[in-house]
């Protein structure tokens, strides 16, 4: 059982808060999120999970003005030497995509083992087969 985990591998999970209403985010925002995330940690976009909870009740820094929290959850990619690069890549992606200022911004990385996922994966669906499930 450990092995087939450990096989499965990770599976970056974008989880985006917001109090930008739904109408005000662009048709194709989760797929631009996916894409970013794969150029950044370098996983292919068909293992990238986005969720978007628009409309939020937000406040950050005593301010209700249009913000994201972003939860980027995955394995074996982020420490204290590499988030810093990913944060410039991020915070510039972010803000222009949601057209907020960068004050406006929270990212939040969390460093999950690889064993805290559990998911099927096999073709067609899938197509690269280092991370098909066993």
């Amino acid at each position: 059982l450990l092995e087939l985990t450990c096989k499965i591998y990770s599976m970056p999970k974008i989880i985006i808060h917001t109090n930008i209403k739904n109408e005000d985010i662009p048709d194709d925002f989760e797929e631009k999120v996916a894409q970013k995330v794969s150029e950044v940690v370098g996983y292919p976009i068909e293992i990238i999970y986005v969720s978007v909870t628009p409309g939020d009740r937000m406040i950050h820094n005593g301010s209700r003005d249009p913000m994201a929290f972003v939860d980027i959850d995955t394995a074996l990619k982020f420490n204290e030497e590499v988030n810093p690069g990913y944060t410039v890549k991020f915070q510039e992606f972010f803000t222009k995509a949601l057209n907020i200022p960068l004050s406006r911004l929270v990212l939040h990385y969390h460093d999950a083992k690889v064993s805290d996922y559990g998911v099927y994966r096999r073709a067609p669906e899938y197509k690269h087969e280092q991370y098909f499930s066993q």
